[in-house]
């Protein structure tokens, strides 16, 4: 999976980190570009890194906890403000990343656990029956849980917004609790290479499966159909922890 083999903030971005706060940071990247020392688009490339890890720095005070209590540091946000300016496209292109980097981070620090499933049961969970189970039946065995999904055995097509299909090749689920919920980082073949996308379903305690997958499926939008995803997933998490009452 892309997200969890890339090389975290490469090590130029982490020494101008080093000098202090983000100001610091971001002050000497302006001086050593005016002195010929950086280019402009290297210059732009490290201040682009800044916000990375400010949010690993929020995560360590979190407890690598919640998405939502790093995302709310001060420094991270004073971090993204400082490096966007007036760039909102930018700001959209921070927040999906920043998202995906704290699922990796949570990965990173509880064990980096990953499964394969068979191609004889990934072809079958796709068909998992949701009805009886409630959300409490339904917990990963670990805080981060990357699972692979054969792409040819599976075929587990979604559309995006314009209309085209990925193929889901890997799956990294992190759960969170107070509200319980699971966010999922999909990673798919797209027709211009690999690209990833986050998605949230909250599992409020004793609501049936079937009416947290609806629920979510309601919020989505025009033309998204996410059961299927959700429906794999959690048949394979089922899979490897079955509820008690069912083992």
């Amino acid at each position: 999976m892309d997200i969890l083999s890339q090389p975290l903030v490469p090590e130029p971005a982490r020494r101008y980190w080093a000098l202090g706060d983000a100001q610091v940071a971001f002050d000497s990247i302006i001086k050593d570009a005016r002195a010929g020392r950086l280019t402009s688009k290297d210059a732009n490339n490290i201040a682009f890194q800044f916000p990375f890890l400010a949010l690993e720095d929020a995560a360590r005070r979190t407890g690598f906890a919640r998405l939502q209590e790093a995302t709310q540091d001060d420094q991270f946000i004073k971090t993204v403000l400082l490096v966007i300016g007036d760039d909102v496209g930018m700001l959209s292109l921070l927040q999906r990343r920043a998202a995906q980097y704290w699922m990796r981070l949570v990965y990173d620090a509880t064990g980096q656990t990953s499964h394969t499933v068979s191609p004889t049961l990934a072809a079958s969970l796709r068909g998992t029956e949701l009805h009886g189970y409630t959300c409490e039946d339904v917990r990963l065995p670990v805080r981060a849980l990357h699972i692979g999904v054969p792409p040819d055995v599976v075929g587990l097509e979604l559309p995006d917004s314009d209309g085209a299909k990925w193929t889901a090749t890997d799956l990294l689920i992190v759960e969170e609790s107070g509200p319980r919920l699971w966010r999922l980082c999909l990673e798919a073949l797209t027709g211009e290479g690999r690209s990833a996308h986050v998605v949230t379903m909250h599992l409020p305690p004793g609501m049936p499966l079937e009416k947290a997958v609806a629920q979510h499926e309601a919020k989505a939008a025009p033309g998204l159909d996410w059961r299927p995803l959700w429906t794999w997933a959690i048949g394979a998490v089922l899979s490897l922890t079955p509820p008690a009452s069912r083992a």
